[in-house]
């Protein structure tokens, strides 16, 4: 019979410790890779970061837009006067938009037929007279219309007359492209054949009858004596 010769009690307590060492090794080895891949994880994170959009609005392209807006608002006005005038026999010229010369004459031409106040100026009381004819289609000028200028002594002193002829020769090497008159001020706007822009204009102070260009600073603007729907059309609201 073979004798199986037992470990004696220090190899036992070698083996041990030598499998305790492994165990610990190994534990250890786990938390340094579980904390390593936290801490990658957390860089990570941290750094995929998406950036807000933009909100900034383009003031300049919003006041650009609007004046564009508001011009294309007064040719339709204008073109609706000018096909109201050729449906009441007044007037010959294009439904363009543009209130000129042909359109004033058109204008004193009704108010000369209608028995109006002549004064080239399409205020409430002709505008009313010429909407209504329009409207019922009565041709109130004919071949024996006799066109007549107003008097000088019914445009008041200091009092520019409200036509595309006189302001023009203010605002002149420039075209009227539209304008509102109210109060001794004009605005409205103009073009150098390049671009468009805003007008404000003033009774002159020699009582010339004439318009004269005034600046558009701070206290013009401000000027409450300047009617709010002229200041509407003018450079201090137009940009």
């Amino acid at each position: 019979m073979t004798n199986i010769k037992k470990p004696s009690s220090l190899l036992r307590l070698a083996v041990l410790g030598t499998s305790l060492v492994a165990i610990t090794a190994l534990t250890l080895g786990a938390c340094s890779k579980d904390s390593n891949s936290d801490a990658t994880t957390t860089t990570t994170s941290t750094t995929e970061t998406t950036a807000a959009p933009s909100t900034t609005v383009d003031a300049a392209a919003a006041a650009a837009a609007a004046a564009e807006a508001a011009k294309e608002a007064r040719v339709l006005v204008d073109k609706n006067i000018q096909a109201q005038l050729t449906v009441v026999g007044c007037y010959k010229g294009k439904d363009d938009g543009v209130i000129g010369k042909q359109t004033d004459e058109a204008i004193i031409l009704f108010q000369t037929a209608s028995g109006l106040t002549v004064d080239g100026e399409l205020g409430p009381k002709t505008d009313a007279a010429l909407t209504a004819a329009a409207n019922s289609k009565k041709v109130v000028c004919t071949a024996t219309t006799v066109t007549t200028k107003a008097p000088a002594t019914t445009v008041p002193r200091n009092n520019p007359p409200c036509t595309a002829a006189a302001i023009s020769g203010a605002i002149a090497p420039n075209t009227v492209n539209g304008y509102i008159c109210g109060n001794n001020f004009a605005a409205g706007s103009q073009s150098n054949g390049d671009f468009d822009s805003a007008f404000l204009l003033a009774a002159g102070d020699d009582n010339s009858g004439q318009w004269v260009v005034i600046p558009t600073d701070a206290a013009t603007c401000a000027d409450k004596d300047i009617p709010a729907a002229v200041l509407a059309e003018s450079p201090c609201k137009v940009s």
